[in-house]
């Protein structure tokens, strides 16, 4: 609503109530009662997440942050100090992928050079473990879906790219009988070619449920039927790794460092070069390209075309959020999509 200057005069006599104001009064009501039901949900959740954990959490203490996509975080503090990530379902399908991603991480814990979360309560409906240290080296904007850095990723490569790149590869080496969960999961996924038949279908259902650009279709069929481009075999991979998942913490003297990765929710037996798409998103080519370079130098495997198909995946990233807004009732999700693909 547009307010007058502070001190500006009526434009117009003033007015007793008039036939707007029950409206405005319930509209108030509403919100409030709004507010105390969000209160209200918000200590339930502190106050089960205490008596599982048996630890004394401080509910005036907490904090809602409901950017995920697939899951409502809150930050408590405990009575000793200690700082505590709540994460709750969205949904069931988002319940279901807790199993899965409990074993990557007990997997992938003592291989990776950060710290990953450490769940001290894993059940289908909650998920908790103490706050790793550091603040995300950016955030998304939940409208624009634009990054914003807090940080020059390319300032101090050895600092923040590097660790990272030596964490994907060490993601993407995790052998499959690290874990019986991740071994039956990498029996299913072996086959090179099941990775581009997923792609296939979601742009199958793209262009039978949105108004997709003919170019951007002929770009998106050449890239599906390019066999040079697509992995020769899958691997275990992170699947969300962008800057609001990356840890950094800041010395009192000296660059902001790689203290952590979060968030493996979408972790999956697929293509590595899902990976490296949100990072070239969010920083550029450039970026895209000292990560590369880092992920070669730690022993990654850079093979032909990797760079091309990154780029190709990119590209396609928009198909997948369009298609995520039409699954969790999003449409700003899709008018943003529609508009960043190019013609």
């Amino acid at each position: 609503m547009n307010r007058p200057p502070a001190g500006a005069q009526p434009t117009a006599p003033a007015r007793g109530p008039g036939p707007s104001e029950p409206a405005v009064r319930a509209d108030t009501a509403a919100d409030d009662r709004a507010r105390l039901d969000d209160r209200a949900r918000l200590d339930g959740l502190v106050g089960e997440a205490a008596r599982r954990l048996g630890e004394e959490l401080d509910p005036a203490s907490a904090r809602a942050d409901e950017s995920g996509w697939d899951f409502r975080v809150v930050h408590v503090r405990a009575a000793d100090g200690t700082r505590w990530i709540l994460r709750q379902p969205r949904r069931p399908e988002a319940a279901a992928l807790l199993a899965f991603e409990g074993a990557v991480l007990t997997a992938v814990r003592d291989r990776v050079p950060v710290p990953v979360p450490h769940w001290r309560l894993h059940a289908p409906d909650l998920v908790a473990y103490p706050r790793l240290p550091g603040t995300p080296a950016g955030t998304e904007d939940p409208d624009t879906l634009v990054y914003g850095w807090s940080m020059d990723p390319l300032a101090h490569p050895d600092r923040y790219l590097e660790p990272l790149a030596r964490t994907l590869v060490a993601v993407h080496t995790t052998p499959p009988d690290a874990s019986p969960a991740l071994a039956a999961r990498a029996a299913d996924g072996t086959d090179p070619g099941a990775v581009r038949a997923r792609t296939a279908d979601r742009l199958a259902r793209a262009r039978a449920e949105l108004p997709l650009p003919a170019a951007g279709l002929r770009r998106w069929q050449s890239w599906l039927d390019d066999d040079r481009l697509w992995p020769g075999r899958p691997a275990l991979v992170h699947g969300d790794v962008h800057p609001g998942h990356t840890l950094v913490t800041r010395p009192r003297s000296g660059p902001p460092v790689l203290a952590g990765l979060l968030d493996w929710a979408n972790a999956h037996v697929g293509d590595p070069a899902v990976d490296f798409v949100d990072m070239l998103y969010a920083g550029g080519p450039a970026v895209l390209d000292r990560l590369l370079a880092a992920y070669r130098a730690a022993g990654g495997e850079v093979r032909p075309g990797l760079r091309e198909h990154v780029l190709a995946r990119a590209d396609f990233l928009w198909v997948h959020v369009a298609l995520r807004g039409l699954d969790t009732g999003r449409p700003a999700w899709v008018e943003t999509a529609l508009s960043r693909m190019a013609p």
